[in-house]
């Protein structure tokens, strides 16, 4: 019998071996793996293909993304965050900008209501208070008002700013507002039809400063001192009346009563808060300290009446924040982090400020950590229980009466119906984000890989921060700014 060489025996062996389950079952598992985890990395080492390492905020941490160079179409981020600033020079030229002599003669011997935002938004209160109670001492007393609209009044967050204004001023009253449980005065009824009620824990104040941070709102047209009054602390019907405008296509971002372009001064919703406003505050007079900023950086601040400081404050946003782009197939969208992730029903800001970015037919990638799920068991009747039905069912909807909280899940659904995917990175379990029309993904990398593996010269625009960001297209259109 002749010799069989060793070689041909490992052949002989290996032949054997292919053809058994074992192999079969072995090459599945590393087809599988390599597909997912390696071919991209050994596609872009053939190709010599550059790549970025993107971080992208997601709770108080990051999710690192690797996208080539040559996929991204823009890579965007707020103003404010991309810049060293120096919150105290900031901070002090605003306040010595506005003559402060004028506030302090205002003020003389008045009872003044200092209205902060809530714990919802990432305000730099502890920068800014130092500063202000400089100008304070001429007035007869100091009260404090934390403005949380409908958001839930009893938060670790909202404690924190107890906290804050604790540290700096001995023994102050402070109310943190709450829209079903406080007492509220009645002030009439608006030109839309608004009633407007208010607590009455301003009933006392002379004079009023707000604190606002703004940046642009998807039918509020900008986050702003406005809105510390309505809904900030108005009642829950008050909220509902005034929200029920969401729905209209003017009540969009970039346009309110106050900016100063006439052409954009058109926004129903807006218009609404601020006669609201006006007939909550009467003849008194309301100062305001306005900045744009992003987690702590403040960019620019104005501290002057309201209509002035309001009117500055969405300028500056506007140039800052408002960006242009080109529709593409496939959108990354970070809401920015916390506070601006916490839950689905804050972080959908995020999602109607960008939408513009996406086609019809696209896909969007959202990281979104969403810690304490999807919202407060206030909205769950009118967001979750809704954005669960068929989404044909939720549209259909729109006429009826509306109902507080209601425009979140129509405006989810006007969103779901034109993508092909709204994935979602998050911690909200799976089977709920099923339920909302949602696709939850455990790796955002293997996403970004897929639309690469399928379309090699794919355009992907990124947005971090986009809780500040506005997107409007090249054509214009209501998303214009």
């Amino acid at each position: 019998m002749p010799k069989i060489a060793p070689k041909c025996l490992f052949y002989k062996a290996l032949g054997g071996f292919c053809k058994t389950e074992h192999f079969s079952a072995f090459w599945r598992i590393f087809c599988i793996s390599f597909a997912k985890v390696n071919f991209f990395q050994y596609f872009l080492c053939r190709k010599k293909v550059a790549v970025m390492e993107i971080k992208l905020r997601y709770s108080s941490d990051s999710v690192s993304l690797e996208v080539p160079e040559q996929n991204i179409a823009q890579y965007i981020k707020p103003d404010s965050e991309s810049k060293s600033t120096d919150n105290f020079s900031v901070i002090s030229n605003a306040i010595e900008s506005a003559n402060p002599e004028d506030f302090k003669t205002a003020i003389l011997d008045k009872k003044l209501c200092i209205i902060t935002t809530d714990g919802s938004r990432d305000f730099p209160l502890g920068d800014i208070l130092p500063q202000l109670l400089k100008s304070l001492s001429n007035c007869k007393s100091v009260s404090y008002v934390i403005a949380t609209g409908t958001h839930n009044s009893e938060t670790k967050q909202n404690e924190r700013i107890v906290e804050t204004i604790e540290k700096y001023v001995s023994k102050p009253y402070i109310h943190i507002h709450d829209c079903m449980a406080d007492s509220f005065v009645t002030a009439g009824k608006t030109s839309r039809g608004t009633a407007v009620e208010y607590n009455s824990v301003i009933n006392d104040a002379e004079m009023f400063l707000v604190l606002s941070d703004v940046k642009f709102h998807y039918f509020a047209g900008y986050s702003n001192p406005v809105k510390n009054f309505v809904p900030g602390i108005c009642s829950y019907k008050t909220a509902e009346g005034n929200h029920s405008l969401a729905l209209d296509e003017q009540s969009a971002f970039g346009l309110h009563p106050l900016q100063n372009d006439p052409a954009r001064r058109d926004n129903p919703l807006a218009c609404d808060q601020l006669e609201a406003m006006r007939m909550i505050v009467g003849d008194r007079k309301v100062w305001a300290f306005t900045t744009v900023s992003t987690h702590g950086n403040i960019g620019w601040a104005k501290f002057d009446k309201i209509d002035s400081a309001a009117a500055c404050a969405f300028d500056i946003a506007d140039q800052r924040n408002a960006k242009t782009v080109e529709p593409v197939d496939y959108l990354i969208v970070s809401p920015g982090g916390l506070p601006n992730d916490v839950d689905l029903y804050i972080s959908q800001r995020a999602l109607e400020l960008t939408k513009s970015g996406v086609n019809d037919g696209g896909e969007i990638l959202f990281l979104s950590a969403c810690p304490e799920g999807v919202g407060s068991e206030r909205t769950k009747e009118n967001f979750y229980n809704i954005l669960i039905r068929p989404l044909d069912e939720i549209l259909a909807a729109k006429g009826d009466d509306y109902k507080l909280f209601s425009h979140k899940p129509y405006k989810f659904a006007q969103l779901i119906s034109r993508l092909k995917h709204l994935w979602i990175f998050t911690n909200i379990p799976e089977a709920e984000c099923k339920k909302m029309h949602l696709d939850p993904t455990d790796d955002p990398q293997e996403v970004v890989n897929d639309w690469i593996g399928k379309n090699p010269t794919a355009q992907i625009l990124i947005v971090d921060g986009a809780n500040k960001i506005a997107l409007k297209t090249a054509a214009g259109g209501e998303d214009a700014v």
